[in-house]
């Protein structure tokens, strides 16, 4: 079922696509360095959508960006992603899809769950068992927002540090750098798929104040982490039914969130 995009201004969306039958379409480096050139170029060709964060695997990739409209994140995703399978087609001699279907976006409230979904994103690679720090994977956003490279960057890191509420660049990078080590150092690294497959994540609060969200609250807002009292700062996650997704993306093409 061909869902409607909603129509949510200033907002943050984390955008999971996978590769046609997940095969490892993006597999060698240089079908990667090829993907993050057409980032590159995408990000100066649809202006309006700011990218904060990305990473890019053998057979998906990530970003995360904050979009005026969701129609502009959806014309640089077409760009982007069809520009894409043109160059690896032709250059492989392959034919037929490479992406699996359409993207998916989950809204993000910025603040302390935008941090979260970043810190997800520069895990990806250490969860995978691939590289034990993000600084070992040239293919993630680590790359740019730890400084190490200043040519041919695609995150805007003043637009990342407004939707973190932070102002200060080097103290956002002592916090970068030392969350990515106390993570590292941690024995299991769960997944959370809720980061790629909910409708948004955030505070309850935010939640609820999406249009049509209210009347699903009680039973498809849920919050992570141990039952009980649920704490000012606690991640939620909306994940309604298919059935119930129609009627919320409609109501919500027909609102703003600001």
């Amino acid at each position: 079922m061909r869902l409607p995009r909603p129509r949510i201004e200033n907002c943050c969306v984390h955008v999971t696509h996978r590769c046609h039958q997940r095969l490892f379409l993006l597999g060698t480096d240089v079908d990667r360095r090829q993907y993050l050139k057409r980032l590159w170029e995408a990000s100066r060709r649809f202006p309006a959508v700011r990218i904060l964060d990305y990473v890019i695997t053998a057979n998906h990739i990530h970003l995360l960006a904050w979009v005026p409209r969701m129609g502009d994140l959806s014309a640089l995703m077409g760009w982007l992603q069809g520009t894409y399978a043109g160059d690896r087609n032709r250059r492989t001699g392959r034919e037929g899809a490479l992406w699996r279907g359409r993207f998916h976006p989950t809204l993000v409230e910025t603040g302390t769950h935008l941090s979260r979904c970043l810190f997800y994103l520069d895990m990806n690679m250490v969860r995978a068992g691939v590289v034990a720090h993000p600084r070992h994977w040239r293919f993630g956003g680590y790359q740019e927002l730890s400084g190490t490279r200043q040519r041919y960057r695609v995150i805007d890191q003043d637009r990342l540090l407004n939707c973190l509420a932070m102002q200060d660049q080097a103290a956002f990078r002592q916090w970068y750098e030392a969350t990515l080590g106390e993570l590292c150092q941690r024995a299991s690294q769960p997944r959370e798929p809720h980061w790629s497959r909910a409708f948004a994540v955030g505070g309850r609060g935010w939640i609820e104040q999406l249009p049509g969200a209210t009347p699903l609250s009680e039973d498809h807002i849920r919050t992570l982490g141990p039952d009980g009292v649920e704490p000012p700062d606690a991640t939620c996650v909306l994940h309604p039914p298919q059935s119930l997704c129609r009627r919320l993306w409609q109501a919500i093409a027909g609102g703003r969130q600001g």
